[in-house]
């Protein structure tokens, strides 16, 4: 079993399977950040989660910023440990001087921070605080801290959305397939556009034989982290089977949604995987399906995405395809269309 310390995918799923940045903690978050300014002594005080690619504040007090790039964050250089960050001064060492809120307003000179820690071990983020003068913190400092990311994790476990896959972060089927009827019902009445895309990992059952249950589970979520990070606000992602995953895109035409799986497809082509076999890569085949005056359900917008995700297997794989046309006397759902993903399986 990986080490929730180094293993990076499943850190990612940790934080989407808490419904994060998603779910507003922002109140209950500024309070703590709060108590940490006031008993500490510090001027400033933060509440971050980091995701991939940059440091998001949760809350901050003392100081305003948007999103920090990762490389110039002092909170992410705590990702892969469980020991709080102390840094006296921030101009004895290069490293800490290049950080975003050290070389620019406010100008940190001193920060400790401590991590959140999930309850599978998985480091989330991190509660903060920081000086404009340098100074030494004292061991009530970091315990005062440490209780209060405690806190902070406890408040992020009681507002998990029962929504989601624990494996992989991603909506639950069920609530996806809620998500898409309500789309369905809302760009139709509104004749607004929306597409659905699905998407299926190649030769997976095979893979999963070849290298193991518990590797199979790596591979899963690193696709389900790439399929989130492209994700908008106002999109839905959801696990709609047992490696096959699907996305909702609202006020999307179906050409901008072929170029999301494009680019989703060429990122999944780049992952590498190291087994005790060597290294393994993986493809995925996506179907784009839009949302058109033929369709007369959520239920059959649901078909067409499995169809021509079908049809991506069927041309080849590692492809995107699109949902052919509806004719008029396929108006209702057919017994075909509601055992594709039955049929699909056959091929992986």
């Amino acid at each position: 079993m990986m080490d929730a310390l180094t293993d990076e995918e499943g850190r990612l799923c940790a934080i989407y399977r808490y419904g994060i940045p998603q779910t507003d903690m922002s109140e209950a978050m500024d309070r703590i950040a709060k108590v940490a300014m006031a008993a500490t002594g510090t001027p400033i005080a933060a509440v971050s989660i980091i995701d991939r690619q940059q440091q998001i504040f949760m809350a901050l007090r003392g100081a305003q910023s948007g999103p920090i790039p990762r490389e110039e964050s002092l909170c992410a250089m705590m990702i892969g440990k469980r020991r709080p960050l102390i840094v006296a001064d921030t101009h004895e060492q290069d490293h800490f001087s290049k950080a975003r809120l050290v070389k620019d307003q406010p100008h940190v000179r001193a920060y400790l921070g401590v991590p959140i820690i999930s309850p599978d071990g998985y480091h989330l983020g991190t509660v903060s605080i920081a000086d404009v003068e340098p100074r030494m913190f004292s061991e009530a400092n970091v315990t005062a801290l440490v209780n209060l990311a405690a806190l902070a994790m406890e408040h992020i476990s009681t507002h998990q959305p029962d929504a989601f896959d624990f494996a992989t972060g991603a909506l639950t089927r069920h609530r996806f397939q809620a998500n898409v009827e309500r789309e369905f019902a809302r760009a139709k009445r509104y004749e607004r556009p929306a597409t659905l895309v699905f998407l299926d990992i190649d030769k997976f059952n095979e893979i999963n034989t070849a290298i193991g249950h518990e590797m199979g589970d790596e591979v899963l979520k690193a696709v389900a982290n790439r399929c989130k990070e492209v994700t908008r606000v106002c999109d839905s992602f959801g696990r709609i089977g047992g490696e096959a995953f699907g996305l909702l895109l609202p006020e999307t035409m179906p050409y901008e949604a072929s170029q999301c799986a494009e680019r989703i497809r060429e990122d999944i082509n780049k992952l590498r995987f190291r087994t005790e076999k060597g290294v393994l890569s993986i493809t995925a085949s996506f179907g784009v399906a839009a949302l058109t005056r033929e369709l007369n359900s959520a239920m059959q917008w649901f078909a067409q995405a499995d169809i021509a995700m079908f049809g991506a297997k069927r041309a080849g794989r590692n492809c995107v395809v699109f949902a052919p046309p509806l004719d008029a006397e396929d108006a209702q759902p057919s017994e075909g269309q509601a055992a594709a993903g039955g049929a699909r399986a056959n091929i992986h």
